[in-house]
């Protein structure tokens, strides 16, 4: 894909090198203009090595954006209902509802819930630091 680079407005700025112009000015003029010229054929030489490169459109960074703050949520409520399960086996088994698998299961999915809902509403703060680790695009 070559790019073609349109300098008839470029040139149409520069001052033109008439018989006004001769000698040291008229010189530097054409010396300018010949600098600009290769510096621009440089660019475009850059460019088309670079064709490779895709950049993001605004829209693919937005969606992108939006999951990593996404995953970032979801690892930090994994990690929320670890804790839970930890706190929960401190706690003394209770008689009086009895100690069976279907009171496990539901211990373990209110434990779910809870840390879906605590990452959601900000947590410990662990989402937004793996968010901005990994948004920081080198800086």
């Amino acid at each position: 894909m070559a790019m073609e680079v349109d300098t008839t407005h470029v040139n149409a700025l520069m001052p033109s090198t008439s018989s006004t112009n001769t000698g040291y000015e008229g010189g530097k003029i054409i010396s300018e203009d010949a600098t600009f010229t290769d510096a621009l054929n440089d660019a475009k030489d850059k460019l088309n090595r670079a064709s490779g490169v895709k950049t993001m459109t605004a829209e693919e960074l937005e969606e992108r954006n939006k999951q990593i703050r996404d995953a970032s949520t979801e690892l930090e409520a994994i990690l929320i209902k670890m804790v839970l399960d930890a706190a929960q086996k401190t706690i003394p088994k209770d008689e009086l509802f009895g100690d069976d698998n279907a009171m496990d299961i539901w211990r373990d999915m209110y434990n779910e819930k809870m840390a879906d809902q605590m990452a959601a509403a900000g947590g410990f703060g662990l989402a937004d630091f793996i968010y901005d680790q990994l948004t920081r695009n080198g800086r």
